[in-house]
Parts: structure tokens; sequence; C-alpha cells
């Protein structure tokens, strides 16, 4: 693996160079950086004169709305396929890249990957057990995005684009950096004006992350009615985490977005350290959303959950059908991303949203 970005370029500009078409896959039921990277990859294979293609094998229904746009506004320029699609297209010279995603178990061309003369990734959560085998790959926690690696690889080379990409790598880089409030460095800002001066619109991007209210809805209803606050200890300082599912109805499928957004939301409420979300994506697959703050290290805590991340924000899948026992996991692996200390041991209770607000203890 490559730990510096000019060397991996180099490897990349080779890889597209001996192949004869590109397939670009980002992680099931994308998101803005999953596939704003995506296309900034295709612009890139597109440069070097391959023909590339964009795989999305997931049901159109449970793509994120905001996303949906995003490859709508693209449809008409880049090819974007399904999995039986990719399967009569592959031949001995295809390479594919995953970007946002380096586990094989978080993308639907899983079983093709053998197919493949050659497979790339490009990430900037950590690694695990289920992470692709490949000595081809740069991932690298520091970086906010994986739009934004993606950018500074076109920047290198120069590569010419207009606003319907510059949007779509500004969108993913908004995403993963919660419009620029974590996660960022002077390269970040730098990348996004280099967005701006190509075209990208903030408004049209901040547009994107514009909630539908029966969405917004949803996932008010899942933290007003399932939230558990439980408190550890750190040293002498206390910390919340807050675990939220559906406890009414905790098989209802939700798409993995409102995931992020529920775990999102919780860590707006004052006190809260941590937030999890948790919920079925299948029947047989719980997803867990995780976002942290200086107190606690949610990455280190999904990869105990065979998931992934960095310090801020992390995620991951488990199957299961019994998801009252992960979240018991969930619970116990806590002091993991904290110290060596025990957790004080409180019995936790539901709460309203409106006590939070109040600032009253659980």
């Amino acid at each position: 693996m490559s730990t510096n970005l000019k060397e991996f370029r180099i490897q990349l500009e080779s890889e597209l160079k001996k192949c004869s078409n590109v397939f670009i896959i980002g992680h099931n039921q994308p998101d803005f950086d999953s596939i704003g990277s995506a296309i900034g990859l295709y612009t890139l294979a597109s440069h070097f004169g391959k023909k590339a293609y964009i795989i999305v094998n997931d049901e159109e229904l449970s793509i994120e709305s905001g996303v949906k746009r995003v490859i709508d506004a693209n449809k008409d320029s880049f090819r974007f396929i399904n999995n039986e699609t990719a399967k009569s297209l592959i031949d001995k010279k295809s390479i594919l890249i995953t970007t946002d995603v380096n586990k094989h178990n978080r993308i639907s061309v899983d079983e093709l990957l053998d197919e493949f003369k050659s497979v790339i990734i490009i990430d900037h959560h950590g690694e695990g057990a289920e992470t692709i085998e490949t000595d081809k790959k740069f991932i690298d926690q520091s970086i906010s995005s994986a739009s934004e690696i993606v950018t500074r690889i076109l920047c290198a080379y120069k590569v010419k684009y207009g606003a319907n990409v510059a949007n779509s790598l500004l969108a993913g880089i908004n995403l993963d950096t919660k419009r620029f409030k974590d996660n960022t460095t002077s390269k970040t800002h730098d990348v996004a004006e280099k967005l701006i001066d190509k075209g990208a619109s903030t408004d049209y991007v901040n547009n994107l992350f514009l909630e539908e209210f029966e969405t917004f809805c949803r996932i008010s209803n899942l933290i007003i009615n399932g939230t558990i606050i439980k408190k550890y200890s750190e040293s002498l300082s206390p910390v919340q985490v807050s675990f939220t599912l559906n406890r009414n109805n905790p098989k209802e499928i939700y798409q993995t977005e409102d995931y992020a957004k529920a775990a999102d939301r919780m860590m707006k409420f004052n006190g809260v350290d941590a937030s999890f979300a948790l919920g079925y994506v299948n029947e047989d697959t719980v997803h867990i959303s995780a976002r942290g703050s200086r107190k606690v290290n949610v990455g280190k805590i999904m990869e105990e959950m065979h998931g992934g991340g960095n310090w801020q924000s992390a995620g991951g899948r488990v199957k299961s059908d019994d998801i009252s026992k992960i979240e018991e996991m969930l619970m116990d692996k806590i002091t993991i991303g904290l110290s060596d200390e025990e957790p004080i041991i409180e019995h936790p209770k539901v709460i309203k949203v409106k006590q939070i607000r109040r600032g009253k203890k659980s």
C-alpha cells in the first residue's frame, strides 16, 4: 500500500494505461462521497482515453434522494450500470477501482473480484479483517473524504471537467466534513476553492442536503422514541454516549442515510460525546452509523464490530436477526475508544429529545 499520494498516483496511472476498461464502485447504498468520487474517477479514466463504468447495484428506492439527484444530473454523460451488465463487460484486462470503501462485504461485486486483472482501493476509512486483498491501494484517514483524494489527483493531472463533476465532488467533501466543520485541513479548503473555480455552486450543493419532510419525521421519531443515553468514565470526566434504534419495531428497515443523519443529529445535543444509530438495511443485516468527539474514538470501536472509520465518523454492518444483542455488544465495547477504566454502570433509560435540550441528565 502506498502512503504517499504522489507515489500512488503514478501507480494508478500505470494501471490505467495498461487496462482495457475501468469499473468503478463505491459502497452499497452510495452517499455523496461515494458517488462524487466515483464520478471523479470516471473523469480521470476518460482523461487517459479509457472507457469507464460506475456500478450502482442498489434498488432505486433505496438510494437517498439527494444522491439520486446527483446521479440523474450525470447519467447522460456517465455510464451507470448494475452488476449484471458489469458481468457481460468485464474482460481479461479490466480493472476495478473501489472508492470510499475498502471492505469486500460493503460492495455489490464481492463475488466478481477475481474477474478483474487488478483491484485498486481509494479510501479514507480504516482497514480491517474484511479489507480487500490488494497491493494497489491508497488509504489515508487524515484526509477528509474520498472526494478530496480524487480531486487532488485530478488537479495533479490538470484534468478538465465541468460544473456537474465539480458539484459532485464538492458534495462528497461537504458530507464527510459536515459542511467543513470537521476533518478539514488547509488542503481541504484549497481543494474546495479549486472545485468552485471549476464551476461548483455552493448553493446547489447545499440544496442537495435539504431533507424531505417525510425523512425528517422518520428520523425524528427514531430519535425521540428510541434513544438511550449511557454514561461512561474517562479519567475524572464523564462521557455520555447515545444509542438509537427503533425499539417499538426493531425489524423496520431504513436507508443507510437515515442512520447517518440520526447519528449526526444526536451529536448536536448538549452533553452527547458519541452517538450510535442502529437498524436493519435488510431482514438479517444490522447497520451501525457512529459519530464521535475528542473523548470517544468511534473508528476504533467500530473496528471491533468488523466495521471501520476514523475518530469522528465510522460505521459497519453485522449479520444478525437480534439487534438487541448487537446493541449490547456495542455498549460493552465503548471503553475501547475511551480508556482502560471501567464504565460507570447506570440503568439505561429511554429519553425524550426535549429532555436533552433542557440539559437534564439521564
